[in-house]
């Protein structure tokens, strides 16, 4: 309710009213109305009378005192404005012929005005909450006229009369800042800061005395018409009297009201920080916020938020990152998430105008703002502050400006003198397996290719053998005319030859039908290999060479020599093979791997494994192979195996199948499960390849063990740098430390515990007097600009 207002009651959309339960939709959305307490209500034993009907109040002047009606010495002149809670007078003081504003206390939907202008209660019903009204309306008017600020309504006066209570005010000459700002909305900043620093000081000396506003709104802060300054106005203590306690109803003004003024909860100085700070959004943003009560509400479902934008988002760029941040800190919903007390947001509101602010505000200012936290067990309670806690670690850990400058220096002090060890070590590391890696990647490759070479020696070898017996004319004889004589002659040949060599498990003779005529094995002779590739290969003149074969009978694995025999007219006329051991050739290559840690291995042309050191991957392929290639394994049954499984080692396959020089390659391994790099050579004059693996961290781990005593002696030498690091810290740390506590005193103003004893002639002693110097020309001007300001009594 405006003081200096010149609005009647009907033409005022500004008006404060009681409204009843339920709640009327209010033509002025910023209006102060009586909301339901949101407080759990035990049901009733039984139901409810009906409400008697609210009495229908006259509206307008019609309850207004007439003009030239007298109040002591007072004149009635016109009505300034009228609201739900009472009507505020302009009169004439006839004593000393000078205006006042008297505001009378009379509220509407509880009270009327009786002939001869006193003042009652409609009912009975409404007596009890009248009279609590009227007596808080008293203590309203007591408490300012104890305060002298230029920025509070100045009381002369109150009194009772008619039944009822009077409070004669200083008349403001003025606007209400909500009819004001809409023509002054491009003020700049900074001046609206000087408007606003002398309004804080006001309501800090309020809550200084243990009171508070209740109802700061747009409406109720005046502007004066003579020097623009603002006046606070219309202390809401005689509402929430009306409304309450006892009540289920309680007077707020939707928007600017904070959640605990619906809950009937704790109220303080953040109560009005809340309102004021809606004000601020208000003159920013051009809109109230949302109402409190919505607001929580939306935010207590699942999945829900607060409507409200920020001001920092609203308005952004158009005023201070500081100043918008400071609205949305007092905004915020809960009472705790808020500043406290004027002091601590008034140095967060004018962080980016100190020089507004006095000597221990300004000091203030440039500071973080210490919210009130939560400690124990209220933060595991409180999920909804989990969050904030950990940003906050998190931007500390993370802003090293931040860190005390003990750590700092013994952080900056360890990490210049191991980080370069750490550095070159690391590249050294880096070099040294780079190096290591490709001297073992040759050394791979030249044991496959020494193995591959034995074992193209081993099939040489003994396809000479073969050649020599096919060309024998004993075995050419035999075959022509074939006797028991020969046959027996011819076997025993063969066994010794077979005995001789102990690399080769079968040698035999068959005729051109491909019955085995003899054999050195006595369970072969008589069999018939016609069906078998290699006999018939033979058959058509040329030396045949098989790969791995398992033999049908023995059950053995082996590869075949086979090579026509032919007759002096050049016809072919049988066939003599020679069946090579299997463990010849796993002899060969598993001495490569002996004791070393390597993994040798041999495939054949299609990428089937033909040895490895775990017999249970044994003919398996390398890959998934072609449905052709199982087809024709299947069909000649050269492992005696309908289906091979695949070891899904791509890579590998892709590198070794069908390679005609040596390399290397690095691949994951699925036997062994870990990186491996591998060596690998091709076996002359045949399809098969040889390689040789190894893990990558067993030929590395040598050079990470000697980086990893690197890094415990650099984790030493840091322990002895951090220790010498905060010993040379703490010759610096405790002047500086002495200089913040006299910085803390100096915020405080307490200049005497500011001085400080400097002892040493360095840099930090020659800022230590200059400070010392400081605190007394600061001390000096405080005093003149103390003496300048008004004070409140």
């Amino acid at each position: 309710m405006s003081v200096g207002s010149g609005l009647s009651a009907r033409d005022d959309e500004d008006i404060t009213r009681v409204r009843g339960v339920p709640v009327r939709p209010p033509h002025d959305p910023d209006e102060t109305v009586v909301r339901p307490v949101t407080r759990p209500v035990a049901p009733p034993a039984i139901s409810p009378a009906k409400p008697l009907r609210p009495f229908q109040p006259k509206t307008g002047t019609a309850l207004a005192l007439p003009a030239g009606f007298r109040l002591h010495e007072y004149r009635i002149d016109r009505v300034l404005g009228q609201g739900g809670f009472g009507i505020t007078y302009l009169a004439t003081d006839v004593n000393l012929n000078t205006k006042v504003a008297i505001k009378e206390y009379l509220p509407e939907d509880i009270a009327f005005r009786k002939s001869g202008q006193t003042v009652s209660a409609h009912s009975s019903r409404y007596q009890q909450r009248y009279r609590s009204g009227l007596d808080s309306f008293l203590v309203e008017g007591r408490t300012l006229a104890t305060f002298r600020h230029p920025n509070i309504v100045r009381v002369a006066r109150f009194f009772e009369a008619h039944q009822t209570a009077y409070m004669v005010l200083e008349y403001e000459r003025g606007s209400p800042l909500k009819t004001w700002w809409p023509a002054h909305a491009s003020l700049p900043e900074k001046d609206l800061m000087r408007l606003l620093q002398p309004l804080l000081d006001g309501l800090a000396v309020v809550h200084a005395a243990g009171f508070l506003h209740r109802d700061i709104k747009p409406d109720n802060i005046q502007v004066r018409r003579y020097n623009g300054s603002l006046v606070l106005l219309d202390f809401g203590s005689a509402r929430q009297a009306v409304a309450g306690p006892g009540q289920d109803d309680v007077a707020v003004t939707p928007g600017y009201a904070p959640i605990e003024q619906y809950e009937d909860g704790e109220q303080g100085a953040w109560t009005d920080i809340y309102a004021l700070g809606a004000t601020l959004y208000w003159l920013v943003t051009g809109k109230k916020p949302p109402d409190a009560m919505d607001r929580h509400m939306a935010a207590s479902r699942p999945g829900g938020a607060d409507p409200l934008l920020p001001a920092s988002q609203v308005a952004q760029g158009r005023y201070t990152e500081q100043f918008l941040g400071a609205i949305d800190w007092a905004l915020a919903l809960q009472p705790q998430s808020r500043p406290h007390d004027i002091a601590q947001w008034r140095a967060v509101l004018f962080a980016a105008h100190a020089s507004s602010l006095g000597l221990r505000e300004a000091l203030l200012a440039g500071e973080a703002p210490v919210r009130p936290a939560l400690r124990g067990w209220s933060v595991v309670r409180s999920p909804s502050q989990w969050w904030p806690h950990l940003r906050r670690g998190w931007r500390m850990l993370t802003e090293p400006g931040s860190w005390p400058i003990a750590l700092k220096m013994s952080v900056a002090m360890v990490l210049t003198a191991l980080l370069p060890m750490l550095i070159t070590g690391y590249i050294n590391l880096k070099g040294s397996l780079e190096t290591v890696s490709q001297a073992e990647l040759q050394n791979l490759e030249q044991l496959a290719r020494t193995t591959a070479g034995r074992v193209s020696q081993l099939i040489g070898d003994t396809e000479n053998l073969a050649r020599s017996l096919a060309s024998d004319a004993a075995f050419v004889g035999f075959l022509l005319k074939p006797d028991q004589a020969g046959e027996q002659a011819m076997r025993t040949k063969l066994e010794r030859l077979a005995r001789a060599n102990p690399d080769i498990h079968l040698m035999m003779v068959m005729d051109a039908n491909g019955k085995a005529l003899v054999a050195s094995d006595p369970q072969v002779t008589g069999k018939n290999f016609r069906f078998r590739e290699y006999f018939q290969a033979a058959m058509k003149g040329q030396p045949f060479v098989t790969g791995m074969l398992v033999g049908a009978v023995t059950g053995k694995a082996g590869m075949f020599h086979a090579l026509p025999v032919f007759d002096d007219d050049q016809n072919v006329i049988g066939v003599l093979a020679m069946r090579i051991r299997a463990e010849a050739f796993d002899t060969i290559l598993a001495d490569t791997g002996d004791d070393r840690g390597l993994t040798p291995f041999m495939v054949d042309g299609d990428g089937v494994l033909i040895y490895h050191p775990d017999r249970r991957v044994l003919y398996s392929s390398l890959a998934p192979l072609a449905s052709p290639v199982q087809a024709r394994i299947r069909a000649d049954q050269r492992f005696q195996r309908d289906h091979l499984p695949d070891l899904g080692m791509p890579d590998l396959a892709k590198a070794v199948v069908g390679a005609n020089q040596q390399g290397h390659i690095a691949y994951r391994s699925s036997l062994s499960r870990q990186s491996e790099i591998a060596g690998y050579a091709p076996v002359s004059g045949h399809d098969w390849v040889v390689g040789v693996s190894e893990s990558r961290e067993r030929f590395e781990e040598p050079l990470n063990q000697l980086f990893t005593k690197l890094m415990w002696s650099v984790g030493l030498a840091g322990l002895l740098f951090v220790g010498l690091a905060l010993m040379f810290a703490r010759t610096i740390v405790r002047p500086v430390k002495a200089l913040t506590r006299a910085a803390d005193a100096l915020k405080q103003g307490n200049y005497a515990k500011a001085s400080l004893t400097v002892k040493s002639r360095d840099e930090i002693g020659q800022l230590s007097r200059t400070f010392n110097v400081l605190i007394d020309v600061l001390r000096q001007r405080e005093r003149e600009r103390e003496s300048e300001r008004p004070h409140a009594s």
